[in-house]
């Protein structure tokens, strides 16, 4: 059985968490969304959970499994490169709690709200989201930097 090197594991992690960057961090609609009234704001979210509850978990899983096996392969050849990799993972794992703690419920909650119906406390939801939303992309501009770092 052949293993992948070292250097390849290392490129499939950092494109695997510069696709997971690409689509969180980035913010077109960011402002927009925070000042959206209910329908409009359901209308969003339901769709943007549509794609990222099928695509976020993917990204998230191969940038942790590549970066774990990239940061065990090079722990030899380069301790200070597998300790930033280490830390890439750790950072998604981060983004990947507070999701699964506090997007996951709220997200739930909002498709099954329908515009027109305007729900109870959707507003502190939508704040409660935005401030972990905050601290997500926080977490994975900092794995990627790691990987910036590892190489």
């Amino acid at each position: 059985m052949n293993l992948p090197s070292t250097a390849a594991l290392s490129r499939v992690h950092d494109a695997c968490t510069a696709a997971l960057a690409l689509a969180i961090v980035p913010e077109p609609f960011g402002r927009r969304r925070r000042a959206m009234g209910f329908d409009d704001y359901v209308h969003h979210q339901q769709r943007a959970d549509a794609v990222m509850r099928r695509l976020a978990p993917a990204l998230s899983v191969a940038a942790m499994a590549t970066g774990a096996a990239a940061a065990v392969a090079r722990v030899r050849p380069d301790p200070a490169g597998a300790a930033w990799r280490a830390g890439s993972v750790a950072a998604v794992a981060g983004a990947i709690v507070l999701t699964v703690r506090v997007h996951v419920p709220i997200n739930e909650r909002l498709r099954t709200w329908r515009p027109g119906q305007e729900a109870p406390g959707w507003r502190e939801a939508r704040a409660r989201w935005e401030r972990a939303h905050v601290l997500r992309r926080g977490l994975v501009v900092v794995a990627a930097a790691a990987v910036a770092r590892s190489r």
